[in-house]
């Protein structure tokens, strides 16, 4: 296709977003002032802002979709989850601001990682529950599958319009999005996509590592460069990503439950650096690492014993710590949610019965 004319744009938009040529008009001539450039220019920018094609038709892709390496994607989706921004070090030294964002839409959920200015821009305008649309991000493999990742190119936007939004489920009906409620007595070892609602009843270790800012995976220090060195990205400066190990019961069984990340720092309440630094006294203080976050936990966050919450995660089974729970998040025990499942199953069991 051609460079179009501004009324062809004018019609794209009118077309795809329902419009009229009433507001569109008017939404140009308040960029074009705004901004200082032609009108032309301005329509071109309204199409981008509205994740208008003007190439074609859009390829309305789901989060199901999504394959590292894409480009040029769009995604409308629902905000499940937000996470405090936290800093880090950029490769000039300078600081930086990374938020991450749980988004999803009738297929699934994902990571969405706002850098930098798009913290300073879009984070305190997004709340939990709140539909966006993003336009042309990083499409990354993370821990726990695709990532999105915002860079110089990408684009939100707040309740776009957009036909896919009418598919995306409410936030309520998606807290246990994909999860089975399970009973820990009743778990084997190696079932996938689990729930489970329970009380900690121990706290095993609190500890961080050094990660890649990219793909959040475990670097090492190379002391003859001094840096740090991500197998797959080579020298980056890394983030401090917590873990927490502990135990949890339901009265049916007990299990062993690991979380990692920023679940992991919102369960305890501490920031990962705030965690290195009372770690490193402990080092410095003769224990090993294994005894330094031993202590941590029995010593500075024994208060989470006794907390009732549900997670989400695998069961995994290895050959030293046995049968496991890899959680992949948590969440605070909603007694009307409870309520309202327990609802649901009695109206299944008497479907069947009558």
């Amino acid at each position: 296709m051609g460079v179009l004319t501004k009324d062809q744009i004018i019609e794209v938009i009118e077309r795809q977003r329902g419009l009229s040529r009433a507001e569109i008009k008017e939404k140009i001539a308040e960029i074009s002032r705004r901004e200082g450039i032609s009108e032309h220019a301005a329509a071109l920018m309204l199409a981008e802002e509205l994740g208008v094609n003007l190439e074609g038709e859009e390829e309305l892709l789901h989060i199901a979709d999504l394959v590292p390496g894409m480009s040029g994607v769009n995604i409308a989706a629902r905000v499940l989850r937000k996470y405090p921004p936290r800093e880090y070090k950029k490769k000039d030294g300078s600081t930086g601001r990374v938020a991450n964002l749980i988004i999803y839409d009738s297929t699934g959920k994902t990571r969405l990682v706002l850098w930098d200015n798009f913290v300073t821009k879009y984070y305190n305008e997004i709340n939990q529950g709140d539909v966006i649309k993003v336009i042309d991000p990083s499409v990354r493999e993370g821990r726990n599958g695709v990532e999105l990742h915002t860079y110089f190119k990408t684009r939100i936007i707040l309740n776009p319009e957009d036909p896919r939004v009418e598919e995306i489920p409410p936030i309520e009906e998606v807290r246990s999005y994909s999860y089975q409620r399970v009973r820990i007595g009743d778990l084997m070892g190696g079932e996938k996509f689990v729930e489970v609602r329970g009380t900690i009843a121990r706290l095993y270790r609190v500890t961080v590592y050094d990660a890649c800012p990219t793909c959040r995976r475990k670097v090492d220090y190379d002391p003859a460069g001094d840096s740090w060195i991500c197998p797959e990205h080579g020298e980056v400066k890394p983030l401090k990503i917590t873990i927490i190990d502990f135990g949890l019961d339901d009265s049916t069984g007990y299990i062993r439950t690991t979380l990692f990340g920023d679940d992991a720092a919102e369960l305890i309440g501490a920031d990962p650096e705030e965690i290195a630094e009372k770690l490193k006294d402990l080092v410095d203080g003769g224990l090993t690492i294994k005894e330094a976050g031993r202590k941590l936990a029995e010593e500075e966050y024994y208060t989470l014993l006794g907390k009732e919450i549900i997670v989400r995660g695998n069961v995994v089974e290895d050959r030293f710590l046995g049968v496991f729970l890899k959680a992949f998040g948590w969440e605070e025990v909603d007694e009307r949610r409870e309520i309202a499942r327990v609802r649901a199953e009695l109206r299944e069991v008497l479907k069947e019965v009558l």
